[in-house]
């Protein structure tokens, strides 16, 4: 079994305004990213949040478990390690994306967890044109080390300290690397749909 999780426990400092609440197709970032996990037949998903949790969850939908993040500013690696301490003991992976990468496609989470499947023991992480992004799985194996290693460059720093066990896979997706941070990305990426 694999778990779903998207962090979005960050201040959006640049936007000004929670990124989960940025809408596309009519629907929350946070909302559509969970539709999409579920199409791709994610049955478990947590939703980590933080500083804007009770507006986030006073206007999202939030078709998943939310996770409170009181670290917050401890930055993406506090928010990941708040979801794996919330992972139910059955489950076998992780795969994690960030709220402002909304546009990765339900065919594209499950192609990865296909691949995962074929060997449960690999990290998995998505190429598009040469490009690494989201979302990334993260078999159980490496929690320990998520938990309690130090992390200066958060996961990253896992994927390369284990560059044997990571198996990246292209994916025709651009949505893998598009991070929405600016008001710009906006609409540059989301307003054209």
């Amino acid at each position: 079994m694999i778990q779903g999780v998207i962090l979005s426990a960050g201040k959006s400092e640049r936007i000004g305004f929670p990124k989960a609440l940025l809408e596309i197709n009519g629907e929350r970032f946070v909302d559509f990213i969970i539709k999409r996990m579920r199409d791709a037949g994610i049955k478990d998903i947590i939703v980590v949040l933080g500083k804007d949790i009770d507006l986030i969850k006073k206007e999202a939908k939030l078709d998943a478990e939310i996770v409170y993040n009181e670290n917050w500013e401890g930055g993406q690696i506090s928010s990941l390690r708040k979801a794996i301490r919330s992972v139910k003991k059955e489950i076998e992976a992780i795969i994690f994306t960030l709220v402002d990468h909304p546009l990765v496609k339900s065919s594209t989470y499950k192609k990865l967890i296909d691949i995962w499947k074929e060997d449960k023991e690999k990290i998995i992480v998505p190429l598009y044109n040469g490009r690494k992004g989201h979302p990334t799985i993260f078999p159980r194996k490496f929690f320990n080390d998520i938990l309690f290693k130090e992390l200066k460059n958060g996961a990253r720093s896992i994927i390369r300290e284990n560059i044997e066990d990571v198996r990246y896979v292209v994916v025709d997706d651009e949505g893998i690397v598009i991070d929405i941070d600016t008001i710009s990305d906006y609409k540059k990426f989301i307003k054209k749909k």
